[in-house]
């Protein structure tokens, strides 16, 4: 079963959308405000709908600031005139947008598309940390290159070879001597 969080400014919006979802297949919270949902463990919950605005905010930013506290899918429901400006604010930390009047196919619709875009966004998350990291070696790599450069007076291409024979000699990752070339343990 799924968590969902539903945020709404009234009691009553927040029953009308949890009766189109599915109670068989998703567990449903409400609230009615930011400080309410702040207040919930909101780690749980794999959906997390917020009908904007809010009883005290108007939920974009409340959407803005979930992201970086969860992986779950951010939905925002908005007026059609306000679309395309809650389109640029939550694009970018990947929140799906609903226009209101809500329908329980476009709800249900909203909840399938990020279901079925949940892995690819997975891989391409793993893809950056492993650039990311890949970048962060070579980095090192190259001020590793630079101190054996200056302090040994080798070209670039002698410096890179000392620290592959080194790696190789150590039997160790050239990244693992170019962090003790860093640290002054070696050369």
């Amino acid at each position: 079963m799924k968590n969902v969080l539903i945020a709404a400014k009234t009691a009553e919006a927040c029953k009308t959308l949890a009766s189109f979802i599915d109670a068989a297949e998703y567990d449903v919270t409400t609230a009615t405000d930011g400080i309410t949902v702040r207040s919930i463990d909101i780690t749980r919950f794999d959906f997390i709908f917020v009908s904007v605005p809010l009883e005290n905010e108007n939920g974009l930013s409340l959407l803005t600031e979930l992201r970086a506290m969860t992986e779950a899918h951010l939905i925002a429901i908005v007026r059609e005139d306000a679309a395309e400006a809650a389109l640029k604010r939550l694009a970018p930390i990947g929140a799906y947008i609903v226009t209101k009047p809500v329908f329980k196919g476009a709800l249900m619709q909203a909840i399938r598309f990020c279901e079925t875009h949940a892995g690819s966004e997975i891989v391409f998350r793993k893809r950056i940390a492993e650039l990311e990291k890949q970048a962060e070696q070579d980095k090192k790599l190259t001020r590793a290159k630079l101190l054996v450069m200056t302090k040994e007076q080798l070209s670039e291409a002698e410096a890179h070879r000392r620290i592959q024979k080194l790696a190789m000699d150590l039997r160790v990752s050239q990244y693992e001597i170019a962090e003790d070339i860093i640290n002054g343990l070696l050369i």
